[in-house]
């Protein structure tokens, strides 16, 4: 495992009124590691990710990345430093094409003006000819490269969920936050997603955070794990010992919050 540090969250609070979402909370990630965010419901792990990409801003403590602090940044700033999502919640642009999907998180990055659009110049086209190659290039990583003219919407319920980290990947990430990613997937569905996750990490030299209740998932590419309960960290470790750590067994069977 790589120890250069790439992530680092010290001592981060986020309170909603008198709710602590997250409590002094301190992890790092390192450098092209896999690492799952696991609790109980309400334990504070999608809050991590809101902070993280610029939804809130801590109540306290600071959000390291590659040594500067991004906890005071907007959104749009941290996701051209190096850091994309997925969430929860499927979104996409149901009316449009699985390519436009991903094409609309290139568009942000674009170098051409509006003098290029109205004339149509010739870079223009070179760019959006550029960006057209590489997002088909990003759904060929998914598994959706034979979908790319299909609207998202008729996309089944998985291959959606591999749309929106494609759409993710091709803001060009260093870290990749993925929110629940097998959601809703039955065993196979899990297991394939599992050798993708594994195959755009080493593909794309991603960083990745994942915070997911599918075990089956987590402990399958997961190099670290963070367990965290009431917004605090319960135990950290590898998966054989987050396995066998006495807390978090007593945390899922009922004692941490439900």
């Amino acid at each position: 495992m790589n120890n250069e540090t790439i992530l680092t969250f010290d001592k981060v609070s986020m309170h909603f009124g008198g709710v602590k979402a997250i409590d002094d909370l301190s992890f790092e990630v390192h450098r092209n590691e896999i690492v799952g965010i696991i609790g109980p419901n309400g334990a504070g792990k999608t809050t991590v990710f809101n902070v993280l990409s610029g939804v809130y801003i801590p109540t306290a403590g600071d959000v390291i990345f590659k040594g500067n602090k991004i906890n005071r940044l907007p959104a749009h700033t941290i996701i051209n430093s190096g850091i994309a999502r997925t969430f929860q919640n499927i979104r996409l642009f149901g009316k449009l094409s699985v390519l436009d999907n991903v094409r609309t998180a290139c568009f942000g990055k674009t170098k051409y003006g509006i003098l290029d659009i109205f004339v149509n110049s010739s870079k223009k086209r070179a760019e959006e000819d550029q960006i057209k190659k590489e997002a088909l290039a990003l759904l060929d990583a998914v598994g959706l490269a034979g979908k790319a003219n299909v609207l998202a919407s008729s996309l089944p319920y998985g291959d959606q969920r591999r749309l929106e980290i494609a759409r993710a990947l091709a803001c060009k990430p260093e870290i990749l936050l993925l929110d629940e990613p097998a959601a809703g997937m039955n065993p196979n569905e899990i297991d394939e997603l599992n050798r993708m996750i594994v195959s755009i990490k080493e593909k794309f030299d991603l960083t990745i955070l994942l915070v997911e209740h599918q075990m089956r998932l987590v402990m399958g590419i997961c190099e670290r794990i963070l367990v965290m309960n009431f917004g605090k960290s319960l135990a950290i470790g590898t998966p054989s010992e987050i396995r066998n750590h006495k807390e978090v067994l007593e945390a899922y069977l009922g004692k941490g919050r439900k």
